[in-house]
């Protein structure tokens, strides 16, 4: 059994209100949940409009799925428009 636990920074563009920023997570975390079948939330910067944490556990029998869920997590990240990943940190066992 395989696990890792990822916390991603963003830095957010473009957002006026917190209910936008809740719009557009709410959406990204959806979406994430159902594509990858992992638990994640926000973790921090939840009075932030420009920042946002979001923290990702994954678990797996096999080493290569979990990597492979987490490059695809990241490249989903990296192609979203609207925000940016300033930083991520990965723990794993």
């Amino acid at each position: 059994m395989h696990v890792a636990i990822l916390n991603y920074k963003l830095r957010l563009f473009g957002i006026s209100s917190l209910k936008e920023k809740r719009s557009l997570l709410k959406r990204l975390i959806s979406d994430i949940r159902t594509r990858f079948n992992v638990s994640i939330c926000e973790a921090g910067y939840t009075d932030s409009k420009t920042w946002s944490e979001l923290g990702v556990a994954i678990v797996s029998s096999a080493k290569d799925v979990l990597d492979s869920v987490v490059e695809d997590i990241t490249t989903l990240f990296e192609n979203t428009q609207g925000l940016e990943v300033v930083e991520i940190q990965r723990e794993g066992w």
